[in-house]
């Protein structure tokens, strides 16, 4: 999300991506032993508000049902920093991306840092995994790579005018050139990259301001553009990674998703009219399967990531509410009706789940 510009003054500088800590398929190394006190719950890495210098990262326990509301400070004995953009885990690590701090903090399970990688003047936006290394995107353009066995920078390539969206799929990085600084001039490509050259191999053309994207099984990257927030609308694509073309546009204003096995639970937000919604569709047969997930009459008002667990379909929204005061977590059953809710941190848009016997991060 563009300078996390998702509180009313600064989406009048145009609204920027709602990350949620959606993952992208990729290889990952043999997870280490999780503490016993973090094997079974959710992270919440809240972003605050832009120049507050108040994200914070939370960490809610499903055994205990108890959640730490600012883990980091708790362990570090200092803030997260300002504008927390991206949570993911790989291995035993997690990594958090915090863009207006210009920082990747490195942490283990319990919330510790183990190092603080500066990224000075890059803006770094999103994160992703590919054969032991950590590849973020970054608002001057750049692809950063980082060793994840040393934490050490081991080189860039400029991918295009504001990268957004990361992922890998086929063997391949794919990012969103979103262009969001840039108006009315937004980027309008997807890059592939080639990790073994570390080089850009192709652009894809996808319509313009290109956002958040997720690979699919290893063979389809999935793809939002948030057009002009005007005249040109949000739309969802779908590239096939074999042949790196646009196979199918979708024609609805998705604004965020994440995909567990074949289904993809997809969003839209509208900031003008604050109308919402939130829809199953079956990425077998492009098929909506599901008009409105929520069937009890539980209301969101302002839904702002999502996650799902794999082992048992459970659906994690969260809530920004007005974007400056502390948001909500909505969890639900798999059939979409409301188990629990709680407080958490302002602007909660990074959700990512530990559990027993899987990484969330794993498609």
């Amino acid at each position: 999300m563009m300078k996390k510009i998702l509180t009313p003054c600064l989406f009048l500088l145009l609204v920027g991506l709602i990350g949620l800590s959606a993952s992208c398929h990729r290889p990952q190394p043999t997870p280490e032993p999780i503490p016993d006190s973090f094997a079974n719950g959710l992270y919440i890495l809240n972003e605050g508000v832009f120049q507050m210098n108040n994200s914070t990262l939370s960490y809610y326990n499903f055994d205990t049902g108890e959640i730490s509301q600012d883990l980091f400070l708790q362990q570090n004995g200092r803030g997260l920093g300002d504008t927390g953009n991206d949570l993911q885990r790989y291995g035993s690590k997690l990594y958090c991306v915090v863009n207006n701090s210009n920082t990747l903090e490195v942490l283990r399970s319990d919330g510790t840092s183990i190092k603080a990688i500066a990224l000075t003047g890059k803006e770094p936006r999103y994160i992703a995994f590919y054969h032991n290394k950590a590849y973020v995107s970054c608002f001057d353009g750049d692809v950063v790579k980082i060793d994840t066995a040393t934490l050490e920078i081991d080189g860039s390539v400029h991918s295009g005018p504001n990268p957004e969206g990361i992922c890998a799929c086929n063997g391949k990085l794919y990012v969103s050139n979103s262009g969001g600084l840039n108006n009315p001039n937004y980027g309008h490509t997807v890059s592939v990259i080639d990790p073994n050259t570390f080089s850009v191999t192709k652009e894809i053309e996808v319509g313009i301001n290109p956002g958040i994207l997720q690979s699919y099984r290893d063979h389809y990257v999935y793809l939002v553009t948030r057009g002009d927030y005007g005249d040109v609308p949000y739309n969802f694509l779908k590239i096939d990674a074999q042949t790196d073309e646009v196979v199918k546009t979708y024609d609805m204003a998705v604004l965020n998703f994440t995909i567990n096995d074949h289904y993809a639970y997809i969003y839209h937000y509208d900031f003008y009219t604050y109308d919402s919604w939130i829809k199953v569709m079956d990425l077998n047969t492009d098929e909506i399967v599901s008009e409105n997930f929520i069937t009890d009459g539980t209301q969101i008002e302002t839904p702002y990531g999502i996650c799902v667990n794999p082992l048992n379909g459970d659906v994690f929204i969260s809530d920004a509410l007005s974007f400056s005061v502390s948001g909500k977590i909505y969890w639900f059953d798999k059939g979409g009706k409301l188990k629990k809710s709680f407080t958490t941190g302002i602007n909660p848009g990074h959700l990512l789940l530990n559990t027993p016997v899987e990484d969330i991060t794993l498609r």
